[in-house]
């Protein structure tokens, strides 16, 4: 995505990845609809009005907007019980750093996550991108951290190829790098229910 003054273009996404970046949701949430709304990619143009730069919270509503008119989407929310991690203190302890950041950053790569100045429900988001299944923050911690996470989990693939990669897995990571545990438990999530959509044709 990319974005110059009231100006943002998305360009390649799915529909299924533009649902996802419009309501802030992840792919577990997201169902119904046929099969390419996960496959056929897009290219979309917004424009806001005026002549200022829209914040999320306005670009967001701009796409939902923009999917609602061009792909004629109709979508209702429902609670599901769904299989969720929940993110606990280890018996070890929090092994967190007190942030002294002025903002909130995030870099991930292959084998490596870090984030500074984040609330522990932010982690818990993230890790949730990473595990592809809703983690719930449980720590009962407050204020804002930096924290390092390195696994071959963290866009390896190894967790679905089931490859023998040398290091530590997420879990384990988490638990000895950052004094957390993920529990498997099951728990209500919102998710986003597809009603009716078309292909959208072009401009």
């Amino acid at each position: 995505m990319s974005q110059s003054g009231p100006r943002a273009t998305f360009t390649g996404y799915t529909l299924n990845g533009l649902i996802m970046y419009a309501y802030d949701v992840r792919g577990y949430q997201v169902s119904g609809g046929p099969g390419w709304m996960g496959s056929d990619t897009y290219t979309i143009a917004a424009k806001a009005e005026g002549d200022a730069t829209p914040g999320i919270t306005e670009l967001r509503k701009m796409l939902q907007s923009l999917l609602a008119e061009r792909f004629e989407l109709k979508l209702h929310s429902e609670t599901k019980e769904m299989r969720v991690y929940l993110m606990e203190p280890a018996k070890t302890g929090l092994k967190l750093t007190a942030s002294k950041a002025p903002r909130t950053t995030m870099s991930m790569g292959p084998g490596h996550l870090t984030m500074g100045k984040a609330t522990p429900a932010q982690m818990a988001a993230l890790l949730s991108s990473v595990l592809n299944r809703p983690v719930l923050d449980r720590t009962g911690a407050a204020g804002e951290f930096d924290f390092v996470l390195d696994s071959p989990d963290i866009m390896t693939g190894r967790m679905q190829s089931g490859e023998d990669v040398t290091g530590p897995s997420i879990f384990t990571a988490v638990e000895e790098q950052l004094g957390l545990k993920l529990e498997s438990s099951k728990g209500p999530i919102e998710t986003l229910i597809v009603d009716h959509v078309v292909k959208a044709l072009g401009n």
